[in-house]
């Protein structure tokens, strides 16, 4: 939790540094507007055994409104940790070792009331989720179809759809808009997917986003 706090303080200085310096320069507009963003952070995550915390890299597509925005995403969490998944030949639970998660998702963005620069907002989306590689822990099976059972189990285990929640800010300093974002995505109870601890999972990512241009085309 420690190590959360400082990252979710570090972040948030990160961002808002530019907001002195953008407070006094014009901006580009942000309305009906597509930014690419690159960025990055961490990813905390429950397993059956613990709590699992791994540095995440990520890249996204915001198509802007007045008041709303469109987000498609797509990140990679680093790690290798163990996990378990349900297997009646094993005393009903099967130790796995998992490596990396693959997200890509979109998300519904609504901008809070905001100060020219400063941009609130909060979002409703779905993630879809990819376990990059996993394999059951071991070589102890009664049988070839009991080997063939658990990696059965630990591979159809390895992807599922979550819905996420989000909280985040922008700061639009000319093309540029450093962003900051806490995301929420409920794994608790998920017995079918390696990611399956009592809790939430929670990813926190700053990075900028750059403007590309009006999203609308204009009549000529």
């Amino acid at each position: 939790m420690r190590t959360i706090s400082r990252l979710g303080r570090a972040l948030t200085l990160a961002a808002i540094l530019p907001a002195a310096a953008a407070a006094q320069q014009a901006g580009a507009p942000m309305d009906n507007s597509w930014f690419w963003g690159v960025g990055g952070g961490r990813m905390s995550f429950p397993t059956y055994f613990h709590r699992i915390d791994a540095p995440m890299v990520s890249a996204d597509w915001l198509i802007t409104r007045q008041r709303w925005a469109l987000d498609l995403y797509g990140s990679q969490a680093y790690f290798t940790d163990s996990s378990t998944v349900a297997d009646p030949n094993s005393s009903g639970l099967r130790k796995a070792l998992m490596t990396d998660l693959r997200r890509v998702g979109f998300q519904g963005i609504v901008f809070l009331p905001n100060w020219t620069w400063f941009r609130p907002y909060v979002g409703l989306g779905y993630s879809f989720n990819f376990v990059k590689a996993a394999a059951p822990i071991g070589t102890f099976f009664n049988s070839a179809a009991a080997r063939d059972s658990a990696e059965k189990r630990v591979n159809d285990a390895r992807a599922q759809g979550k819905a996420t929640y989000s909280a985040g800010f922008m700061i639009t300093w000319r093309k540029f808009a450093p962003y900051a974002q806490y995301t929420m995505m409920p794994t608790k109870g998920t017995g079918s997917w390696l990611i399956n601890g009592d809790g939430q999972s929670s990813f926190w990512e700053a990075g900028v986003r750059y403007n590309f241009g009006t999203s609308i085309d204009k009549l000529r």
